[in-house]
């Protein structure tokens, strides 16, 4: 076995000559090409059938490179893992075994990697599992705290000999620094699935949920297992299976597409049918089963809590996000005291600079956008910036005399003096402005806040366009709940690929209304 004395290597300061900058970038590119020469030869050496890794590793270190007698060891074992030459990585591991090397951390941690990979689809053996614990062992009893690196590969390798108990501790340590990773939490949540802990599994999908990490297809599979492995009544497991459904509906989430087709085949197989389906824009309407989603709204309850959170989260709780000052603070209190409530708020420069051709069409555009609520007879808040006061007077004279108006100074942020406005209007004030306001939701650390927040702005916001012809168009919010949802007993679940376009496409704010899922009982005849 692998001896246990780790000897970790830390980076360590060099005196740097000054160069010229061509210099500098004639000799990075030198460096890359060699490293690149480098690796080559590692991954051609490793498709042969190797009988000497000692001449690999002297090959290697022959070639120009970044590669030297401190790092080989590690990027061997990365590279091979990565290509994912399982047996030649083995190879290399016994190697380093029968020669009783000491491991740096990076090649630790690349046979944790290795280790881990294996592990996804086979039993690790005896020795492997207690390179495994060995290495857990030495890490904490040489330091306290271990990297986010070292951390991550230790928890997945812990995980696939169902070490829940020690990637808990590891977890922890991870926080130290940062949040766990995605696979960090979904990796720890399908072991205590697998391992029948569904208590501790529920509370840590809690918790992932929390810190913004959604759960990947492995975690639904050991969750799914769980359930087809516990219980056996077929409307038991229905049940239990309806709770996955539930959950990715309350946390407005999606699943991937592989979780979708795991779904898609119990459901199928259990008198459901089940479609891939499309939701029409306009109204909601699921194009197989012709089912409406249900409306977009907010309870009462919902949009007080988001109403009386804002002005803390947006405005008082972060003043480096807002860039204003007390004194125009206060300013726009006091206006919103005297001239709110009202009908609808524009982000009146976000919305100009949908006019591209100049002030003129900038002009054109924001006017329009006034006219059309105007006409309405709607109550209209134009938030601006100062310089917009240097427009040709008798332009932005005609905006103030349709609106109540409000401008900020030029270099505060003017999207949280909009939204804050709207919000304080109450729960029918629509807002415009093309802005996705993703860095708003950001600053509400409350999940809850954060999901009440997106619906409110799915609810409320219009969108301006000019499509080709230069003509102006005004999107409308959405009218129906874009998440999973029951509706009279059928399920709609949205999911999402990583398909990848080339084509040039707008995002208009709107969750993908072309990959869904249409689940209807069929009762047995």
């Amino acid at each position: 076995m692998f001896c246990t004395a780790f000897r970790i290597f830390s980076l360590q300061s060099r005196p740097h000559k000054l160069v010229s900058r061509n210099v500098v970038r004639v000799n990075t590119v030198i460096g890359k090409k060699h490293a690149a020469d480098q690796l080559e030869y590692i991954k051609s050496a490793a498709e042969e059938n190797i009988v000497d890794w000692s001449e690999v590793k002297k090959n290697a270190l022959s070639i120009q490179g970044s590669l030297n007698s401190k790092n080989i060891d590690a990027v061997l074992l990365k590279v091979m893992v990565n290509v994912r030459n399982f047996d030649a990585a083995l190879s290399f591991a016994d190697y380093l075994r029968d020669t009783n090397s000491e491991l740096s951390l990076g090649s630790i941690n690349s046979l944790l990697l290795l280790y881990y990979q294996i592990g996804r689809t086979e039993k690790l053996t005896d020795d492997q599992k207690k390179f495994i614990l060995d290495t857990y062992k030495s890490l904490y009893d040489k330091y306290t705290v271990l990297d986010f690196t070292t951390c991550e590969r230790l928890l997945h390798a812990l995980c696939v000999i169902d070490e829940w108990k020690k990637a808990f501790k590891v977890l922890d340590n991870i926080f130290l620094s940062c949040k766990p990773s995605h696979s960090a939490y979904s990796t720890l949540i399908a072991t205590l699935f697998r391992c029948n802990k569904k208590n501790e599994a529920m509370k840590l999908i809690e918790q992932s949920v929390s810190n913004n990490r959604p759960l990947m297809d492995g975690a639904y599979e050991a969750w799914i297992n769980y359930i087809l492995r516990k219980y056996k009544d077929k409307k038991t497991i229905l049940k239990y299976m309806e709770d996955i459904l539930i959950f990715i509906s309350d946390n407005l989430t999606k699943v991937n597409a592989e979780t979708a087709q795991k779904i898609r085949h119990y459901y199928s197989s259990h008198s459901w049918d089940v479609q891939f389906t499309k939701i029409r824009k306009s109204d909601g309407q699921c194009m197989k089963c012709s089912e409406t989603l249900d409306p977009l709204q907010l309870t009462g309850e919902q949009f007080k809590m988001l109403q009386e959170n804002v002005k803390e989260k947006l405005i008082v709780g972060s003043n480096l996000f807002l860039k204003t000052s007390p004194d125009e603070l206060n300013r726009f209190l006091e206006f919103l005291e005297k001239t709110a409530p009202y009908d609808v708020v524009l982000d009146a420069l976000n919305i100009a600079y949908a006019g591209k051709r100049g002030p003129m069409d900038r002009y054109r555009v924001l006017n329009y956008v006034v006219d059309y609520y105007s006409k309405m007879n709607k109550r209209i808040l134009l938030l601006g910036r100062k310089h917009m006061l240097r427009w040709k007077n008798h332009q932005i004279q005609k905006l103030m005399n349709k609106t109540c108006s409000f401008f900020t100074e030029d270099l505060s942020q003017d999207d949280p003096f909009f939204i804050t406005a709207a919000i304080w209007s109450g729960p029918h004030t629509d807002i415009v402005s093309k802005d996705l306001l993703r860095g708003h939701m950001f600053l509400m650390q409350d999940e809850k806040l954060k999901l009440i927040f997106r619906k409110w702005q799915w609810q409320h916001q219009w969108m301006v366009f000019i499509n080709k012809q230069g003509r102006i168009i005004l999107q409308e919010p959405l009218r129906f709940n874009p998440y999973a949802q029951k509706n009279n007993g059928s399920w709609h679940l949205p999911y999402e690929t990583e398909d990848v376009t080339d084509a040039p496409q707008i995002n208009d704010g709107v969750p993908d209304l072309s990959k869904w899922l249409c689940l209807r009982y069929k009762p047995v005849r």
